[in-house]
């Protein structure tokens, strides 16, 4: 591929000595009929392509015609204007394919690097300081490399602390960028208010408002934690609810849970608890869940007995074991996004 100072100097220097071998083992044995070596220059031919590009090629092939003709000159060949037209050609095909191949590999490379850039932005491994809250996140990518799961944790306008789990329906390329959109619409509406029900319903419309129809369905939950830590609010819109630590019991919430990007009008209600000084609450996607070993599912129930051991560890810690622990469990390769966020009141 491209590259530049000592390396491109090297690459050329290369091509140049395998076009003069090729010259050189042409005409060595072009008296006993091995005209055909000639052919061979389509080695370095389809380095030049592949290093520097259409151009270089076309530059190299014209370079070895030029060392065909000459070495025609000094060992006469039959029907030489044939012979070169051939050769023309198949040089001329070299230098296309491999052109076509080097542009494909780089518009992949671009992309996965693109993508490498959403997923950083979607679960960023450096959190942001957060009034009276401990947090710790963890993130595993799904087989297909890239999807729709993402956590968002930022200061509301009143002091308390906002963290929205969600995960978009769908997987690959497009699922992440409706990810990295709603994402960044819900860290807009948390600035401006910190109600875990208004936050998801503004997102519901902003998906509505979206051009395209397709992979904009997203399951979320939004909480609040108050400034001083001690009360739990939450939201939830289609999304498996949160777990209480250190019990790690399922916390019922109250009103419906749609997904957003379904309905136009989506009214939905906050659960408010208060949280005891050694209390927080473990938030993932379904992805931590559907995981199998063999034929057996794991489940939330199974997910509780994965992290009962350490349930009273600090929240980065307990992230990174949860994460470690279903990795450990499974037999089989991720079919979603792993995405686990702990919150603990720091008092705790």
């Amino acid at each position: 591929m491209p590259s530049s100072g000592h390396s491109s100097v090297a690459r050329i220097a290369w091509i140049a000595v395998l076009a003069l071998v090729v010259f050189v083992v042409w005409l060595l044995v072009n008296q006993t009929g091995g005209g055909g070596i000639g052919f061979f220059y389509a080695i370095p031919i389809g380095l030049a392509t592949w290093w520097f590009g259409l151009r270089a090629g076309v530059v190299t092939a014209l370079a070895c015609l030029a060392l065909y003709v000459i070495g025609a000159l000094i060992e006469p060949v039959t029907n030489v204007g044939v012979a070169l037209a051939i050769r023309a050609l198949a040089f001329a095909g070299v230098v296309g394919v491999v052109s076509i191949l080097r542009e494909r590999l780089l518009v992949l490379e671009q992309e996965v690097e693109e993508l490498e850039d959403i997923r950083a932005a979607l679960t960023p491994t450096s959190l942001p300081d957060l009034p009276d809250v401990e947090a710790g996140a963890a993130f595993a990518p799904s087989d297909h490399g890239v999807s729709g799961d993402f956590y968002l944790l930022t200061n509301g306008p009143d002091g308390s602390t906002v963290a929205v789990v969600g995960d978009v329906v769908g997987h690959g390329p497009r699922a992440a960028r409706v990810a990295t959109f709603i994402r960044a619409r819900l860290a807009a509406f948390a600035a401006n208010t910190s109600e875990p029900a208004q936050i998801l319903e503004l997102a519901n419309g902003a998906l509505l408002e979206r051009p395209d129809r397709e992979d904009r369905i997203v399951s979320a939950i939004c909480l609040r934690y108050e400034p001083d830590g001690s009360t739990l609010s939450w939201a939830v819109a289609g999304h498996p609810p949160p777990l209480r630590l250190p019990d790690l019991a399922e916390l019922r919430h109250q009103g419906p849970t749609l997904l957003l990007g379904i309905e136009p009008r989506l009214e939905l209600e906050a659960t408010t608890i208060p949280l005891g000084p050694a209390e927080g609450v473990l938030v993932y996607t379904d992805g931590a869940t559907d995981v199998r070993r063999g034929r057996n599912l794991l489940g939330r129930e199974g997910l509780a007995r994965l992290l009962t051991p350490h349930a009273h560890l600090p929240s980065h810690r307990l992230a990174r074991e949860a994460h470690r622990a279903v990795l450990e469990w499974t037999d089989a390769p991720l079919g979603d996004d792993l995405c686990l966020v702990v919150l603990r009141p720091k008092s705790s």
